[in-house]
């Protein structure tokens, strides 16, 4: 929990006006009841008008300075919060640029989503309900209790057995809802994850016409959200009338016992004013301290998820070599990768090297692990066993920024940003000057747009999928790399198309290494080498021709072409 307090030690300054505030507005709330006391006892006794005026205006001046002290209160404390909301915000998106896929395989991206705002949103009014009640209760807490003390009467009783009234019933009250905090809070993680596969669904679900069907289920997780708040605040908002119950009880017992006090002349009537406000002031302030409690259970809850985030250990991390020296060789070496509680390997003992000026390709069935090499060469993952090397140095000895700035990944789904082409293509390449870019996008075949300030939608729904893969490797292609990895990404361009775009992929292996993912024949055939896998092995490498002559696997995939898609062999 330690990491959840470091955005506030920037804030102790302002921490400390609010308690100082804090001081002001429950010293002067204190002052009244004297004062309250000095007007039935002295004034009205003695038909003092002159006395009553004066210590009605030294009411007024507490009255304002407290309510001035209030504001102040309520401006700082909402500084703080929100700063501090915002602070830990930062932080965590940080930490989460960090995560590789197996910790985003551990926390669910629906998770995350909620753990950034929802969460965060509960600790920042918590900090709130800290700064401007908790902290103020005990200080009128306190104080009524002294200032009651120094009254001398013997009614202190009622005021303990108030207290213990109070105290058992929000015992009870937490028992029975303390456990739907933590249960609402995953059902919000729930509605995230359905809603974000719904939306990211929905074509498939109107092409199948499945919408009553998805209906249904959300409203499902829906009401089970309803019902679990139901529960939590009907148990909450029953404190509100059992404590008016509760303190108008007590006032009445100050009134009965306090009369007979009264007639005995042992307590001035005033002095009964006065003890029923410093009462009523206590009993408050244990109120406020709590209906801090009742919420508390949920803050943690919250807590605990943003403190699993920031405290999640990082797997993949830097390593010390900062550079990468001139044309780079990469090489798998005995590599094998098992996915988080997988009993099978996705990969077994791969090798092979990526050479400047060559082209490799790599083709298998579904699943036969193409994807997961190509996302072990920047470290999104790391292998299991074996090694991924350069210049025969692991890679893990490199720091990520040395490593990445030498790779280029086009990722077999096109993911755009809203925005403009121009601000898209600097993705690529930050200091990209427009010849760049314009070079870029002519080589990756994008003819169809006007200018580098044509908008972008959101997920880039404003252009068709090929469009949106050559868009996808032109930003790959904009800088200069050691090694441009394609992870099936011409799969939406038409045959003319992919050809002239993979000629002048070609162009760049002059220096550098390309590594081409692909399910089709046309894309990889005219490789230098091509790996031909089968569950997670390569099961045989060799040209086209070798290939389609000596592989039976990879003859079948050509055959099965060679009709449906026009392969020229």
């Amino acid at each position: 929990m330690k990491n959840l307090l470091k955005p506030l030690k920037n804030k102790i300054p302002q921490i400390i006006l609010i308690i100082f505030f804090l001081i002001v507005q429950a010293y002067c709330n204190l002052t009244l009841p004297s004062y309250t006391a000095d007007i039935v006892n002295v004034g009205i006794q003695n038909a003092d008008v002159d006395y009553i005026i004066n210590t009605g205006v030294m009411m007024l001046i507490m009255v304002g300075t407290s309510v001035i002290a209030a504001i102040f209160t309520s401006y700082f404390s909402s500084r703080v919060s929100s700063g501090y909301a915002k602070d830990l915000r930062k932080i965590v998106y940080k930490k989460v640029l960090k995560f590789s896929n197996h910790e985003l395989n551990t926390i669910s991206r629906a998770s995350l989503i909620t753990r950034t705002t929802n969460d965060i949103n509960q600790i920042q009014n918590v900090i709130v309900v800290i700064l401007t009640t908790l902290l103020f209760a005990p200080i009128l807490g306190i104080g009524g209790v002294i200032r009651a003390f120094e009254l001398k009467t013997n009614l202190s009783w009622i005021i303990l057995m108030t207290f213990i009234i109070v105290a058992l019933l929000l015992v009870i009250i937490m028992k029975r809802v303390i456990p739907y905090f933590k249960l609402t809070q995953e059902i919000t993680d729930k509605i995230n994850r359905t809603s974000r596969e719904i939306l990211l669904g929905i074509p498939v679900i109107k092409a199948f016409v499945r919408q009553k069907t998805e209906q249904e289920k959300f409203e499902k997780i829906n009401k089970e959200l309803v019902d679990a708040n139901l529960y939590v605040f009907r148990n909450i908002f029953i404190i509100l009338p059992a404590m008016t119950l509760v303190l108008n009880v007590m006032i009445v017992l100050i009134l009965y016992f306090g009369a007979y006090d009264a007639i005995n002349s042992s307590i001035l009537t005033g002095d009964i004013i006065a003890f029923i406000q410093y009462s009523t002031q206590i009993v408050t302030s244990f109120l406020l301290m709590g209906g801090f409690l009742i919420i508390l259970p949920r803050v943690l809850v919250s807590g605990r998820r943003i403190a699993e985030v920031l405290n999640t250990e990082i797997t993949i991390t830097d390593g010390e070599i900062k550079t990468v020296d001139d044309n780079p060789v990469l090489e798998f070496k005995n590599v094998s990768y098992k996915y988080p509680r997988s009993e099978i390997e996705t990969l077994k003992d791969i090798n092979f090297k990526l050479e400047p000026g060559k082209t490799t390709a790599i083709i298998g069935g579904t699943g036969s692990g193409k994807s997961t090499i190509l996302n072990l060469i920047p470290r999104l993952q790391d292998p299991t066993s074996g090694e991924i090397l350069i210049n025969d140095i692991n890679i893990k000895n490199y720091t990520l920024k040395s490593l990445r700035d030498e790779i280029s990944f086009t990722p077999q789904k096109a993911i755009l940003f809203q925005g403009t082409i121009k601000s898209n293509m600097l993705l690529g390449k930050d200091n990209a000057s427009d010849n760049e870019i314009e070079n870029a996008l002519k080589l990756a075949q994008v003819d169809f747009i006007n200018s580098l300030h044509d908008k972008v939608s959101q997920e880039a729904s404003n252009f068709s999928g090929g469009q949106k893969q050559r868009l996808s490797i032109a930003r790959a292609i904009i800088g200069k790399h050691s090694f441009y990895l394609f992870d099936d990404c011409f799969s939406a361009l038409d045959m003319n198309t992919e050809a002239i775009v993979k000629n002048n992929l070609y162009s760049l292996s002059k220096d550098s290494s390309i590594l081409i993912v692909s399910q089709r024949i046309s894309t990889i055939k005219d490789a230098d080498e091509i790996l031909v896998m089968n569950n997670g092995e390569i099961i045989d490498r060799g040209t086209h021709d070798e290939l389609n002559e000596n592989c039976d696997i990879y003859h079948e995939i050509v055959t099965s072409q060679i009709d449906s898609m026009g392969v020229n062999l």
